[in-house]
């Protein structure tokens, strides 16, 4: 598991995409603007893995609740939306 980061400006990151690029087979990268993180770039193989996982997740949260119907519609994005939008 990667527990690494390192982090790169908007700028530093646009003029050297290709190298960011590589760096995230090694590690996660963070993309800050103006000093404050904004974005964070992953391996296409770790995002697959943690949105399969959220998809059980997901699933384990539908047998504990039931029929979703009976308390309104809810989607995965819906439940993770609120701490998205802490950050």
């Amino acid at each position: 598991m990667k527990n690494q980061l390192e982090f790169f400006s908007l700028a530093d990151a646009k003029a050297k995409l290709s190298e960011v690029l590589k760096r995230v087979q090694q590690k996660d990268v963070v993309i800050t603007k103006n000093g404050v993180p904004a974005a964070v770039l992953i391996d296409y193989e770790r995002y697959r893995k943690i949105m399969n996982f959220l998809d059980q997740v997901y699933d384990l949260y539908l047998l504990d609740v039931g029929d979703p119907s009976a308390h309104g519609s809810v989607n995965q994005r819906e439940l993770f939306q609120e701490d998205i939008e802490e950050v």
